[in-house]
């Protein structure tokens, strides 16, 4: 009895544990998308307040997200070296992933004119991607841990 009884704890705890898991990815691509928009704000303002180049810009910025600092980072090391990025996907889906590609790697290749026209474009395609992620965890965020758990709970009695 003991035993079936931890059993059924184990495996509500395991699926909560997994709900959370995902709990955190939704929460994770929303503060992404938001990290990114705000990366180009900052871009684009320097293009107009400062003279600094691109890995600079790059360099000095501060993300949140830890995927984007990784993204960030590699953007930057391939324009010093003058190669092409290789860009990290992360949890994006490819649709995502290529518009992120096309946007750090486009930074720095059109005047500082054009280059604020293409960073407000994108901005605005970024911002769907990031609501669509924030209102994704809004609704399964929460409900991801509740589910999970009894999922978990489902399970045990199955097995029981």
């Amino acid at each position: 009895m003991t035993d079936k009884l931890l059993m059924a704890v184990c495996l509500g705890c395991l699926g909560a544990a997994t709900g959370y898991a995902l709990c955190i990815r939704l929460k994770r691509r929303a503060e992404y998308f938001a990290d990114l928009d705000d990366f180009l704000r900052v871009f684009s303002e320097s293009l107009v307040c400062s003279l600094d180049t691109v890995p600079r810009v790059i360099g000095d910025y501060a993300a949140r997200s830890p995927l984007l600092a990784k993204q960030l980072g590699e953007c930057r090391e391939a324009i010093v070296s003058g190669r092409p990025p290789e860009l990290s996907r992360g949890s994006l889906t490819e649709r995502e992933a290529a518009l992120v590609r096309e946007v750090l790697c486009g930074l720095g290749s059109r005047s500082a004119e054009s280059e604020r026209a293409a960073a407000e474009n994108y901005r605005r395609k970024i911002g769907e991607y990031g609501k669509l992620a924030a209102d994704k965890y809004a609704k399964l965020g929460r409900s991801a841990v509740k589910l999970g758990f009894l999922a978990g709970l489902l399970a045990a009695v199955l097995c029981w």
